[in-house]
């Protein structure tokens, strides 16, 4: 009798440290993978912005919205001309920064970072393509004196910019469209949202972001095969520009919406009732979207011209400024010329 109690009373003691151990490695993993996901989340170190960054004659700005603070530059009289970035990692005014300054002696010039991008604020919650036009409107109101403005735009800020144009036609007088993406059509969900099902993961799509897209060889490698175009050399100072904005605090809650189809604007469906002149710019080595898809618009707006730009990718304003200033001044001019007429 006494044996088989000292033989239970051994095996509770057995189960009781076996518990234990089992608790104390559970415990330690827990807390092994509690340190690797604050390590994988943690932001990388930043670099400083060149100054090029911001023009010299250009005064940043900040607007408040209902949503947070909206940065914008500024500088020139006349006309209100408007540029407006597209959304990938590392998205801001910068895009256009090369080519903005060359029209502030005859234009009043604004340049702002869309709400979650750039310097401007990046809150949490959903910022949907409406929201963007709305915000896009608000800018327009605070700045333009109820004058109506040339709106120059490229990839999914071309599609809120349009939005705007239809939802606010009494704010803006023409758009021009440097490759406007909806992303709806099936092709270009499928370029642009192959990772979808990471953003409904809970710490996932963070983890990804900060470790694997904002890393220097993804965004060289995104540089090369769709920012800039064929054989054209990296330009370092861009892939720093873009490294430190994708880097701020918040930047990735852009990328979470455009993953959860938040962008999305019924392009064709706009771009066919807009009233205002529509000016379609497509780079003829174009992958997604194609210069194919730019012809397919360009039969939708009542007043569209679609002009050619020859081997350059997403980002041709930084890439090739020269080509684009050119044929913007000739747009324009032509505009000028048309309205002096009538």
């Amino acid at each position: 009798m006494k044996s088989t109690g000292r033989t239970l009373f051994s095996a509770l003691i057995d189960f009781v440290r076996h518990r234990r151990t089992r608790l104390s490695v559970g415990a330690g993993l827990l807390g092994l993978a509690v340190l690797t996901a604050r390590f994988a989340l943690r932001p990388p170190p930043r670099t400083a912005l060149p100054p090029a960054v911001f023009p010299a004659i250009f005064a940043t700005r900040i607007l408040p919205t209902r949503h947070g603070q909206l940065v914008y530059h500024e500088s020139g009289q006349g006309e209100p001309l408007i540029f407006v970035h597209g959304v990938y990692p590392g998205a801001s005014s910068y895009e256009w920064s090369r080519v903005y300054p060359h029209f502030a002696d005859r234009y009043h010039v604004l340049a702002p970072d869309l709400l979650g991008f750039g310097e401007s604020a990046r809150p949490d919650l959903t910022l949907s393509a409406d929201k963007h036009a709305e915000l896009i409107a608000d800018l327009l109101r605070a700045k333009t004196n109820g004058r109506r403005a040339t709106i120059v735009a490229s990839g999914l800020g071309a599609a809120f910019v349009a939005r705007a144009a239809e939802r606010f036609p009494e704010l803006v007088l023409r758009v021009i469209l440097f490759m406007p993406l909806g992303l709806d059509t099936a092709a270009q969900r499928r370029a642009y949202q192959r990772r979808r099902w990471l953003s409904f993961v809970p710490l996932l799509h963070r983890l990804l972001y900060r470790r694997y897209l904002i890393s220097q060889p993804r965004i060289e490698a995104w540089l090369t095969t769709f920012g800039f175009g064929p054989d054209r050399p990296l330009d370092a100072e861009t892939v720093q520009v873009l490294l430190h904005l994708a880097q701020q605090f918040g930047a990735e809650r852009a990328q979470l919406q455009l993953l959860r189809n938040h962008f999305r604007v019924d392009l064709r469906g706009v771009l066919s009732v807009l009233q205002q002149p529509v000016t379609l710019l497509w780079s003829d080595s174009a992958i997604v979207p194609s210069l194919a898809e730019g012809y397919k618009l360009q039969t939708l707006p009542r007043q569209c011209t679609l002009r050619q730009v020859n081997g350059v990718g997403a980002l041709a304003a930084l890439e090739d400024p020269d080509q684009i200033k050119a044929i913007l001044d000739d747009e324009l001019d032509t505009t000028l010329r048309v309205y002096q007429a009538l």
